[in-house]
């Protein structure tokens, strides 16, 4: 049985959603925080992925839709 050329943007898919719960999951029970030190390097990874996840999350919704698109022809 051939591939389909999509099979590995699903595996990425997922495992983008899996690492996204992964960190959400994280972030919920993480230590309060202790410190100046901690309670800004807790700012800068919420910085971070509210420029990571967006990113990423779009690059892969335009793959899904590119190869959607080239499915339907």
């Amino acid at each position: 049985m051939p591939e389909r050329r999509d099979d590995h943007l699903v595996g990425i898919t997922v495992i983008w959603v899996g690492l996204l719960a992964f960190i959400a999951w994280g972030y919920v029970f993480q230590t309060p925080p202790g410190g100046p030190y901690t309670d800004f390097m807790r700012k800068a990874f919420a910085v971070l992925l509210a420029v990571v996840v967006p990113s990423v999350s779009a690059l892969i919704l335009v793959s899904w839709v590119l190869v959607l698109r080239q499915r339907r022809r």
